[in-house]
Order: structure tokens, then C-alpha cells, then sequence
């Protein structure tokens, strides 16, 4: 094989992710014309198309699949390698990919956005929502971090608790059941709104299997105890709508906490009281190659600031 340039791998890294010639050529800053080029001499040294135009966009092809994983991983060893002074949020340009679910952006990211604008301009997010292959996506670097509510990671992953979100009940404010929570044990199916996220699912602490990783659903199903699993009014996947609904109707749900003063103003919205037997441990998860990148560790601080996680963010996950 013919010895290759480095920038065409970058090119390349930026077409396996982007799928588009297009915007590779926006993140790059360079000419479609620049890209077109740099690819074609890609496939010349390494004697395979690579990628096959489709009306979606770029279809890379097997082989250009199997060695992507390889090239991201050799670039951010080289961005290491080559950069020996610490990393200085104020001058660095990267972007960082995070999985986040609805309960995270609702959360976190308009906090993390704002405070990167202010303190890192050249620094940018790539949101994604978490999907079965997240392990994978971890250990091929299309994922720098990811944010939930996770059991047990294969070893490789690395776990960092954040905090424990206790689940409440949450009603319109002025219902009867604000000032007299014990309503809650009578109430008819279809007052409660049920939350499922993901896929539909029942009772508290649902898990997912998700590519090898155990992950605690965020949102619990919003069934009352000895309710017998009758379903509710209307279901939903997405916490901060759920939480709105519930503002602006008659249903109750079962809700994270810290979500009610995101989702709905405070004068809509009630909390009538928690569920003690129901809890989700919020982590960070990456993969354990990067535990050197000052970048990432960077992005760790700055959510743990967000969260106001302080020094208990330092703790591991407890085993399930």
C-alpha cells in the first residue's frame, strides 16, 4: 500500500462521521473541490472506493467501515501525541459527541452550551440520542461521552456517578391531589399519564439491554402501587412533555425531580410527594483509552459544574 498523507485520513474521519462531502468540507475548512481530491487519492492507495454516492448521501462501503475504527483511533492518539501543553479551553477548537437522552438535554445542555460559548468558543457539541449500539459507538469513538442512568458497563467503559434523581409525583397545581397526596392510592388509570422511554415497558426500574450495556431507563413507567399494570390515559416516551401535559391537565405522573422546574413554570406545577422505592444513579460513561485526554477530562468538569455535582461527582457507580 502507498504511503498516505495524514490529512487525507482526516478528510476521511470527517466523511465516515458526516456522511456528506459537503459539510466534511464546513468542519474542515476546506473546498468540496479540496475533498473530492483528498478522496480520490484515498482510494487510490488503498484500492477501494471507500464511499458510494446514494440520494441520502455518502454510503461507505465495507472496507471503508472496517478501517474507520482504527483511523479515528490513530488521529486522537496523534492530537495527543502532538500536543504536549495542557489543553486550554479559551484556544482549543474540537467537538465533542455526546449521547444524552431527552432527560439530559432537558437538564443539562442549554447550561453546558451556555457556559461553553462563554468560556470556550472554539468548542462545539454534537448531541445524539442513545442507541443500541452505544458500546460500540464508545469503543469506535463516534461517542466521546455518555450521559444516563446506567448498571453495569463492560470493563473497557469507564463509570463516573453524577447523582442519584429521586422519581415524584408530580399534578397540575390547585388539584385536590396537591393538598391531599393519600387521593394518589384511588386513583382511576386514566388519570395517571405513563411514561415510556425507549420502547413500551412497565413497572419501576426498567432495564434495557443496549449492545451489552445494562442501562437503567430514565423514565419509569408512572403506575401506582397495586395498580395491577392497567394502562393509562396516554403514554408517552418524553419526560418534559409528559411533565407540561400534566401542567396544563387533570393526569399525574411519575417524574424525575430535577426535571418539574425545567419542564413547566413553577405556579402550573406541583409536586405531591416522592416515591422511596424509586431512584435512578445518573452517570457519566467513556471509554477507558481516553483517560488521558485533557479535552475530555475538560468536558467532564464542565458537566459536573453544570450539575452543581461537585466533589460527590468523584465517586464510581455502585455495583448493581
Amino acid at each position: 500500500m502507498r504511503e498516505i498523507d495524514l490529512n487525507l485520513l482526516r478528510v476521511f474521519d470527517a466523511l465516515i462521521e458526516l456522511r456528506s462531502v459537503t459539510r466534511a468540507a464546513d468542519r474542515l475548512g476546506l473546498t468540496q473541490s479540496a475533498i473530492s481530491h483528498a478522496l480520490g487519492r484515498l482510494r487510490l492507495a488503498v484500492d477501494d472506493p471507500l464511499f458510494v454516492r446514494r440520494p441520502g448521501g455518502l454510503q461507505p462501503t465495507a472496507r471503508a467501515l472496517e478501517i474507520a475504527p482504527g483511523i479515528r483511533q490513530g488521529l486522537t492518539q496523534l492530537r495527543g501525541a502532538l500536543s504536549p501543553s495542557p489543553f486550554d479551553p479559551a484556544t482549543a477548537v474540537r467537538r465533542f459527541r455526546i449521547s444524552a437522552g431527552s432527560y439530559f438535554c432537558a437538564l443539562l445542555v442549554p447550561d453546558l452550551a451556555a457556559r461553553a460559548r462563554g468560556r470556550a468558543p472554539g468548542i462545539s457539541f454534537s448531541i445524539v440520542a442513545p442507541g443500541p449500539d452505544l458500546p460500540s459507538q464508545l469503543d469506535e469513538g463516534t461517542i466521546d461521552l455518555a450521559l444516563g442512568a446506567f448498571g453495569k458497563a463492560p470493563p473497557r467503559l469507564v463509570s463516573e456517578f453524577l447523582f442519584r434523581e429521586e422519581l415524584v409525583w408530580a399534578a397540575r397545581a390547585g388539584s385536590p391531589i396537591v393538598a391531599k397526596p393519600s387521593l394518589l392510592q384511588d386513583l382511576p388509570p386514566e388519570r395517571r399519564l405513563d411514561i415510556a422511554a425507549g420502547r413500551p415497558f412497565r413497572g419501576h426500574g426498567s432495564y434495557s439491554w443496549e449492545g451489552g450495556l445494562e442501562r437503567r431507563v430514565v423514565a419509569v413507567a408512572a403506575a401506582a402501587d397495586g395498580a395491577g399494570g392497567e394502562e393509562g390515559q396516554m403514554t408517552l416516551y418524553d419526560v418534559p412533555t409528559a411533565i407540561a401535559t400534566v401542567a396544563a391537565t387533570d393526569l399525574v405522573a411519575l417524574v424525575p425531580r430535577r426535571l418539574v422546574p425545567k419542564s413547566a413554570a413553577p405556579e402550573r406545577i406541583a409536586i405531591v410527594e416522592s416515591s422511596a422505592e424509586s431512584g435512578l444513579d445518573m452517570a457519566m460513561l467513556w471509554h477507558s483509552r481516553l483517560a488521558g485526554d485533557a479535552g475530555l477530562l475538560w468536558l467532564r468538569t464542565l458537566v459536573r459544574d453544570c450539575l452543581g455535582a461537585g466533589e460527590d461527582g468523584q465517586a464510581p457507580v455502585p455495583e448493581k
